[in-house]
């Protein structure tokens, strides 16, 4: 079954590969859209950084410092190291928000793209914004989960040391056991990331779209769990090459890399949530759940008691 499972994976990358030129135009909008945001936020981000470290390095302490100045110089650290948590929780809201939003995007402009429509930069844009508080409710549960994951994991390995003498045969075990948690954790986000296609093409949300996507993936989980591997491993062994490469880029070019590092990461993020879009409309077919769609902007109608679809794989 598992070889079949790999063909079924092979089959729907093929197939994904075939979604990008089919609507070049709207793809490459949302990608560089994204990309252009991000950029500037880098940059931006980078300045911040670089101001508040010549600050931080321009309050010297040496043997002729009275007790006020150096009162004075923590405080002012304190001030700084305030300003710079500030500055990186908007930064990391402001990057998880364009995130959720291009994985919207994607994920409509792929639906629209399956289902051979056509829908405008504009309209896609307007859509995935409607579409944001549904995505945003469901990252938010999904990553609760995710932190529960990971102290559980935490947890039986501090028990493994706290019982057992540290030995090279524990921290072995330690090791495979982390190992094999990751693997699981792979395979528990099929799950999730279907969560998110369902929260975006129906209108469901938190943890109606983890049991409507659980449902949905039953029996194709092994796709999936190919599919993560196969980004996973794709990710790492870019970073990998671009750290790399990086050295060769003096200081003050080492945005250059990693500008283009992020643009490659937001491609394969793309082709992964197109692959779980396709995924999405496949499983459906195998659940025979029939889809009823209008050729209006809005949300379609379903013929049966589940929620909503954005989009029908059914019509010509």
């Amino acid at each position: 079954m598992g070889f079949h499972m790999l063909l079924d994976f092979l089959r729907m990358v093929r197939d994904v590969s075939k979604l990008f030129p089919k609507n070049l135009k709207l793809m490459s909008s949302i990608t560089l859209l994204i990309i252009f945001l991000d950029s500037i936020l880098m940059v931006f981000l980078k300045i911040c950084i670089k101001v508040l470290s010549t600050k931080a390095k321009s309050l010297q302490v040496n043997n002729t410092t009275t007790s006020a100045e150096l009162t004075n110089i923590l405080f002012t650290m304190t001030d700084y190291l305030r300003l710079y948590a500030g500055l990186a929780f908007i930064f990391i809201c402001a990057f998880s928000f364009i995130s959720l939003f291009f994985i919207t995007a994607s994920i409509i402009g792929s639906a629209v793209t399956y289902c051979r429509k056509d829908l405008s930069t504009k309209e896609l844009l307007l859509r995935a914004v409607k579409s944001m508080k549904r995505t945003v409710v469901s990252w938010l549960y999904i990553r609760l989960l995710d932190l529960g994951y990971g102290l559980l994991v935490a947890l039986l390995l501090l028990l493994l040391v706290l019982i057992f003498n540290i030995t090279f045969t524990i921290l072995a075990f330690s090791m495979i056991l982390l190992v094999v948690a990751l693997f699981f954790r792979t395979y528990l986000d099929v799950v999730w990331n279907l969560a998110l296609v369902v929260s975006v093409l129906e209108d469901i949300c938190g943890i109606e779209a983890l049991g409507k996507a659980a449902r949905l993936v039953k029996g194709s989980k092994l796709r999936g769990f190919f599919l993560n591997l196969f980004v996973a491993f794709s990710m790492s062994m870019f970073n990998g090459l671009v750290t790399i490469g990086t050295v060769a880029f003096p200081e003050n070019a080492r945005m250059i890399p990693s500008l283009f590092s992020y643009s490659i990461t937001c491609l394969i993020t793309m082709f992964l949530y197109m692959s779980y879009t396709v995924l999405y409309y496949e499983c459906k077919k195998t659940h025979g759940e029939e889809v009823e769609r209008k050729l209006s902007t809005e949300y379609t109608k379903v013929a049966f008691t589940e929620s909503t679809p954005l989009l029908s794989a059914d019509a010509p």
